[in-house]
């Protein structure tokens, strides 16, 4: 308990700026040419199925702050599938909140600590802050690459 109370917004600021990928439109897909074959699916185990899950692509210059690509997914038996597709070879990393209340954003409590769970690649998780993109990020090359995280 001790530690929710050191936690400041500044600290997690950039943890909750990940909410700002989940209302990102197509506008912000990748300018550099991709192949419709080319996907990353990413599948996150959940604690229920309420709600949905909001994932996003990232590249190093935008980490959770602005998504390569979003994606928006219901949960079935306690798991959700974010697919991205038409993804370019490169380095990426990928950060989801389960949105149990739908209501598009991550809940926190007073202090900024986060109420619904979240993951991220390689299960990337900081104590304090948000996951680093050096823990999150992953090479990918082409076809199809699956991945996997637990919420929490």
């Amino acid at each position: 308990m001790r530690y929710i109370q050191t936690l400041s917004r500044a600290t997690l600021g950039a943890f909750l700026a990940l909410v700002g990928f989940a209302t990102l439109g197509e506008g912000s897909a990748l300018a550099e040419e991709s192949v419709a074959t080319n996907v990353i699916e990413f599948e996150t185990r959940n604690r229920n199925d309420k709600g949905v899950v909001r994932c996003g692509l990232f590249k190093a210059k935008g980490w959770l702050k602005d998504a390569v690509q979003p994606s928006i997914v219901k949960i079935h038996g306690s798991k959700a599938l974010c697919v991205f597709k038409g993804v370019p070879a490169g380095e990426y990393g990928i950060s989801a909140f389960h949105d149990e209340d739908a209501n598009g954003k991550l809940n926190t409590n007073a202090v900024g600590y986060p109420l619904e769970e979240y993951c991220a690649s390689n299960n990337a998780r900081n104590m304090f802050s948000a996951p680093s993109w050096g823990d999150a990020k992953f090479s990918y090359a082409r076809g199809t690459l699956r991945l996997k995280a637990v919420m929490k």
